[in-house]
């Protein structure tokens, strides 16, 4: 791979950006010394199992010729495990996980976390381009995995949501909100000329 042209850069980035992004979450849970990254990986694993085993089943085999950068991340050197995209699976499952408990738990945390979740709808549509763009998937496929990980992600968040136990949720009503300090009085009086 020559990386002396701006491409495959772009590349590179779209190859490793799922990977990126779930170790952000399990980076940020061990540093907050939380379960909120443990509780994200269980569902993303679990979301993904299930996208592939419905989506193989869907879709099928594809026949189209695509190029060697799709399948440069193996498992044990076996490739085409998945007949629909695993980074479709992540960023769509991780949009609706997020999406789902800001809405449930404070709409007003949609407003506050828009960037990320624009973010990551950017990501989706031009990971979408790049797939389509270097035959990697047929639209069926992409279509499929984008259906099936938006319901297991909205069904992971209505899961981790009926648990009642909002620590385990990356957003919720409990999370520290900076605000301005309001202008305080103070009395100050001697206590040693009370005697």
């Amino acid at each position: 791979m020559n990386f002396n042209n701006i491409s495959n850069y772009r590349d590179l980035i779209f190859i490793f950006a799922p990977f990126i992004i779930v170790t952000y979450f399990i980076l940020l849970s061990i540093i907050n010394v939380d379960m909120k990254g443990i509780i994200y990986l269980i569902g993303l694993i679990g979301s993904t199992m299930l996208t592939i085993l419905l989506g193989n089943g869907i879709v099928g085999k594809e026949n189209n010729v695509k190029e060697a950068l799709c399948d440069i991340v193996t498992i044990n050197h076996i490739a085409g495990i998945s007949n629909i995209p695993i980074s479709i699976i992540i960023y769509c499952f991780t949009l609706a996980y997020f999406l789902f408990t800001i809405v449930s738990i404070n709409i007003t945390y949609l407003f506050s976390s828009l960037v990320p979740l624009i973010s990551l709808g950017v990501l989706i549509v031009m990971d979408i381009l790049w797939i389509t763009t270097k035959n990697c998937f047929q639209t069926k496929h992409i279509l499929v995995a984008i259906i099936i990980s938006l319901l297991l992600g909205c069904l992971w968040g209505y899961i981790i949501n009926n648990v009642n136990n909002k620590s385990l949720q990356y957003f919720n009503a409990d999370d520290n909100v900076c605000t301005v300090p309001k202008r305080s009085y103070f009395k100050v009086s001697n206590i040693r000329n009370k005697k």
